[in-house]
């Protein structure tokens, strides 16, 4: 099921970040500490009052600049206007509106999409807002982010402004859902052409060409495949050429595809990767989505006709580099292609239908305790200053993503290390290849501490 997205927008400086983190604390995310994980977060899964939503934050990609900000500003509030389904509309309750406020909201007005006002920096109900009546915005909602005062409240306006559950998916029927995800011009418009045989999306070799993408169904040699293709970004006349503006909508892009796919794609290019490449990987792990990395356009650097069976030096030297920036999704199996040629792209969807069902894979208790005990009886956990770490047991408690609790007497002593341990000792048992696996280190029953005395 798609996530409803809700944007938060405003000019700077009236707090959209404060209630980003406000929001976001009802539930914390679990990220390893790399960088394009969590760096520059824009983004958080978000429950609203059980219904789970995807929150977004235009504040950051707010420009400062002395000169001509606004535009910047403006553009990026009407990318998350295009890709939300509800926007919270911040202002600040203290003062009247300025004129960014009403450039903002002859915006939303302008749209169809529900629009919260939320009058910010009113701590309590004493404190009356300015009068912002005159936005044309409905009733402001006055709240104070950094306090909390009011925040209860937006979200219970939020709950009833949520579009319908949908039954997209359902519709789908048995289809896996595949997501091709990177940044503008790696090649995803190509690669989806090849896949279905005919130009469906639009190629050129400028940057924002691509036409907004819609969901096509594909059988792939008997099994049936919904492609979701994020299409980089809008052609050029609805996004302006500034970097900001262009990353922004790679983002909210990329999150809807991997929210919604069985599987995603990451697709590269050949010549290099940047952070944009790592920050749609820590998504696709944020998210908990089988992973495929695809190297795209090796043609320009290798002939056609590379053995996709046996890795050539250079690819070797490639892949050994690629490990230097996507260390967090290591699991994810890479595949060298040519999307214009066509080879390599067999092989790659092959292995995403193979690892589909991965994420549901379920280990029984007695199975799992077997393996992580005989990998400890051959290398113990180290002692803590002659604090020993002992483990109880484990169990399987989720599936897509698979989450596995790990029970010990002490587990602050635990290092990190010996968690990437216990996750490899699993993965090279089970067939877990391509999925993430997350393992949470609990503290076990004080009674068990007891039996050891």
């Amino acid at each position: 099921m798609s996530k409803p997205l809700i944007a938060i927008v405003g000019r700077p400086n009236v707090g959209k970040s404060h209630l980003f983190n406000r929001l976001a604390r009802q539930r914390i995310a679990l990220v390893e500490d790399f960088e394009g994980t969590t760096r520059d977060r824009l983004y958080q899964s978000i429950e609203i009052w059980g219904r789970e939503c995807l929150l977004i934050d235009t504040g950051g990609f707010d420009s400062m600049d002395k000169e001509g900000y606004t535009p910047a500003i403006l553009g990026s509030t009407q990318l998350a206007i295009d890709e939300a389904d509800l926007i919270v509309f911040m202002v600040d309750g203290r003062d009247e509106p300025t004129t960014l406020d009403y450039e903002i909201a002859d915006v939303l007005r302008k749209t169809r999409k529900p629009v919260i006002l939320a009058a910010n920096k009113i701590d309590t109900l004493k404190m009356k807002p300015a009068n912002h009546y005159a936005l044309r915005m409905g009733t402001p909602l006055p709240l104070s982010a950094a306090t909390g005062f009011g925040v209860a409240e937006l979200t219970e306006n939020i709950e009833e402004l949520l579009p319908p559950k949908d039954k997209e998916e359902e519709e789908d029927g048995e289809r896996i859902r595949l997501a091709i995800v990177g940044r503008p011009n790696v090649g995803k418009s190509q690669l989806t052409n090849t896949l279905l045989g005919f130009d469906r999306s639009i190629v050129s070799p400028v940057p924002g060409t691509t036409r907004d993408a819609v969901d096509t169904p594909l059988d792939w040699n008997g099994a049936p495949l919904l492609l979701i293709d994020t299409a980089g970004m809008r052609r050029r006349s609805r996004v302006k050429r500034d970097e900001t503006s262009v990353e922004y909508h790679m983002v909210l892009r990329s999150l809807r595809a991997i929210d919604r796919a069985h599987v995603v794609v990451l697709l590269l290019d050949a010549g290099g990767v940047t952070d944009q490449d790592t920050k749609i990987a820590g998504y696709a792990l944020e998210a908990g989505k089988p992973l495929i990395i695809g190297v795209n356009k090796w043609d320009l650097i290798e002939p056609e006709g590379a053995n996709p069976e046996k890795r050539t030096s250079a690819q070797k030297d490639y892949e050994a580099n690629l490990n230097n920036y996507f260390a967090f999704v290591s699991y994810a199996p890479v595949h060298f292609l040519s999307g214009e040629k066509g080879w390599g792209v067999q092989e790659m969807i092959a292995d995403a239908l193979n690892i589909a069902p991965n994420g549901m894979l379920r280990i029984t208790t007695g199975q799992l305790n077997d393996i992580i005990r005989r990998s400890i009886a051959e290398h113990p956990i180290p002692s803590v200053k002659g604090r020993p770490v002992k483990f109880r047991y484990a169990t399987q408690f989720a599936v897509n993503p698979p989450k596995i609790a790990v029970f010990l007497n002490q587990p602050e002593l635990l290092h990190f290390s010996y968690v990437r341990r216990i996750e490899n000792v699993i993965r090279a048992k089970f067939p877990f290849r391509g999925v993430p696996l997350k393992i949470e280190v609990r503290k076990s029953n004080p009674r068990d501490d007891k039996d050891d005395k």
